[in-house]
């Protein structure tokens, strides 16, 4: 609605990406609603319950594979011959900092954000040729509702993850929403394979 009251044109569509009919006509309803499609961000993503391996239910494991991992393999696999189709494209696979450093209790979420990134750069190799440049996207803590799910509270969340980041706060969606654009843009024209860090200074002392 706000995209909308601004003049800009805006689609939705209701795609569960770990059901391979669900994406696929999810691109499909960019092709007949929009006539293409030149950018592609995968940002759905579940959190496994905090637990260890050997704590962790195998169902939550694979709902969080299927979720993170094999739907945006899903969504690259029908969105990469549509840009193709148009001529290239950008494609971003959301990771995390998680995908470089370990969190105690989170291996499912751990190991999926670490196969993303690789995922973007097997990904951009194959489809170079065909106009497309494929990068991951890793954001360090971010104030979303999803923090507060986990904490139960925003300050509880600033308290316990805030001073991990060398910046002394967590992100705000804007400041990672400006790296999606970035990568989808001709600023970023000469760049594929690469992952974005956006994580506060997270990773820096690791």
């Amino acid at each position: 609605e706000e995209a909308r009251a601004s003049g800009a044109s805006a689609e939705s569509v209701r795609c569960d990406v770990a059901d391979e009919a669900s994406a696929r006509a999810a691109v499909e309803a960019a092709r007949e609603r929009l006539g293409g499609l030149s950018v592609l961000v995968n940002n759905a993503a579940n959190r496994d319950p905090s637990a260890t391996v050997v704590e962790l239910d195998p169902a939550s494991w694979r709902r969080t594979l299927d979720i993170n991992l094999t739907g945006a393999f899903l969504m690259a696999k029908y969105a990469i011959p549509l840009m193709a189709e148009a001529g290239g494209g950008s494609l971003i696979n959301v990771a995390s900092q998680l995908a470089r450093v370990a969190s105690p209790r989170s291996p499912a979420y751990c190991s999926t954000k670490a196969a993303l990134v690789q995922l973007s750069k097997v990904l951009a190799l194959d489809h170079a040729a065909e106009g497309i440049r494929v990068n991951s996207l890793s954001p360090g803590a971010v104030e979303t509702e999803r923090l507060v799910h986990r904490f139960g509270s925003m300050e509880r969340a600033r308290e316990a993850i805030a001073s991990k980041h060398i910046l002394g706060r967590l992100a705000q969606s804007e400041e990672i929403a400006e790296g999606a654009v970035f990568l989808a843009s001709d600023e970023s024209s000469f760049m594929t394979g690469a992952d974005l860090l956006l994580d506060g200074g997270y990773t820096a002392t690791v």
